[in-house]
């Protein structure tokens, strides 16, 4: 397995090609877009079993609410038969060396709360932290993963040489709940009462001052630890 980064056209048209496979998407990131990525201070990087393009991450200078210039990331993609080689994990880091060398603090994205293996990669296997709550950001998306549900996401800030929030006071478990998947492909009715009424939970206790400091995993599923906090998120 090898991982590079994406430049020529036809890399990049085979990186579109993958999202494109990947989530079912209508229009995937265009090639346009990412020829500037590539050439102009973003990074686009594809893992390579052989000649075969099988993952990828896309990302470019953003700048956050404070002002502050970190690295993007746009999307990361595995093909679903190498989704347990830690691949998603080592595009990641991948580009964290990237972001490293441009000399920006933390890499920022969102994720669906909902989908437990992203929360167990992002804040168990990473390390990232919650740095917010965004309701419908991306409006419909249409495509085979999110269909027309609302897109509520969890904004995490990841720097791997930063240490953990440190938690005190009362702690709270919110599990993720089972078969999120399938009752979107079911039934997109309840799955949008699911997300909203979720993502309404997750807001009230940010309100009353509590923060994600980690996920939990037997089992049973996936779950968020939420405890106050004496400190501010880092980035």
């Amino acid at each position: 397995m090898e991982i590079r980064r994406l430049s020529h056209m036809p890399e990049l048209d085979a990186a579109t090609r993958l999202e494109a496979t990947i989530w079912g998407a209508s229009d995937p990131t265009p090639r346009s877009l990412l020829v500037v990525f590539a050439h102009h201070g973003g990074v686009v990087l594809g893992a390579y079993d052989g000649d075969d393009i099988v993952g990828v991450t896309v990302g470019f200078p953003g700048i956050d609410e404070i002002g502050t210039v970190y690295l993007h990331s746009h999307l990361l993609g595995v093909l679903p038969a190498y989704r347990r080689s830690r691949l998603g994990e080592a595009l990641k880091r991948a580009q964290w060396r990237y972001a490293e060398e441009m000399g920006l603090p933390y890499i920022g994205w969102t994720y669906d709360p909902l989908m437990a293996p992203n929360a167990w990669f992002n804040l168990s296997v990473l390390g990232a932290q919650v740095q917010g709550l965004w309701e419908n950001v991306y409006g419909s998306l249409g495509d085979a993963i999110n269909g027309d549900l609302p897109t509520h996401r969890i904004w995490v800030a990841w720097n791997p040489t930063r240490p953990p929030l440190q938690a005190w006071g009362e702690r709270r478990i919110m599990r993720i709940p089972p078969g999120v998947a399938e009752l979107r492909r079911s039934d997109p009715a309840r799955a949008r009462e699911q997300a909203d009424r979720f993502f309404g939970q997750m807001t009230a206790w940010w309100n009353q001052g509590f923060r994600v400091m980690g996920a939990g995993r037997d089992e049973s599923g996936v779950w968020y630890e939420w405890s106050e906090t004496s400190e501010k998120v880092n980035r």
